[in-house]
């Protein structure tokens, strides 16, 4: 299968780009191939990291205000996500998960571990997510987390139960994707279907 761009231009520039793009691309039933215009979304790629407590058998997520949430979440506009940022120009993903897993809740974590990385909007953006598990205990909590303020973060350290995480996901109380892909994932895990 193959594709060709015709026409790219940038119609916004600001934390993010976006540009419209005209492009001609194969047909998997043969036709002729086709003509479109696309929007897309560039964004950096970011990290998401789910950390679990073992001393307390709980999962550490952050509570925010998020604007794109507002229709969607109970309270409006707040969500309960894992920890996640964008990797800065010469980090590495694994060492931008640690950075920022200290910065939001204050946990060091000793070892994190690359479960996967995904699209979460694949049909407008090029945001990869890379997804990292860590294990912390009550001795790895070093500082009080909460974000930064010269990045305008204002977040809550929340501390969940595993099994209570779990049923938030089911009842649709956490909506967040990358939170709900990790919190199955560490299901997974748990149950023994991934290794």
């Amino acid at each position: 299968m193959k594709y060709k761009i015709l026409e790219s231009k940038r119609i916004f520039q600001e934390f993010f780009r976006v540009d419209r793009v005209k492009l001609i691309h194969d047909c998997f039933n043969g036709n002729p191939p086709m003509e479109v215009v696309r929007y897309h979304l560039e964004r950096p790629e970011v990290v998401a990291v789910i950390l679990e407590n073992t001393d307390q058998d709980t999962v550490i997520l952050v509570e925010q205000f998020r604007y794109s949430s507002i229709k969607a979440s109970e309270p409006e506009g707040w969500t309960l996500e894992v920890i996640g940022g964008l990797i800065d120009h010469d980090e590495s993903p694994e060492a931008c998960g640690a950075r920022e897993s200290l910065e939001e809740c204050g946990y060091r974590p000793p070892k994190l571990v690359k479960w996967t990385s995904f699209f979460p909007t694949v049909g407008v953006s090029d945001e990869l997510v890379h997804l990292y598990y860590g294990q912390v205990t009550d001795a790895d909590k070093i500082e009080d987390g909460g974000g930064l303020a010269h990045e305008s973060e204002d977040l809550r350290v929340v501390e969940v139960p595993f099994k209570e995480a779990l049923i938030q996901v089911q009842q649709g109380k956490i909506t967040d994707a990358k939170t709900m892909i990790a919190i199955q994932w560490l299901a997974l895990q748990k149950t023994g279907l991934l290794k």
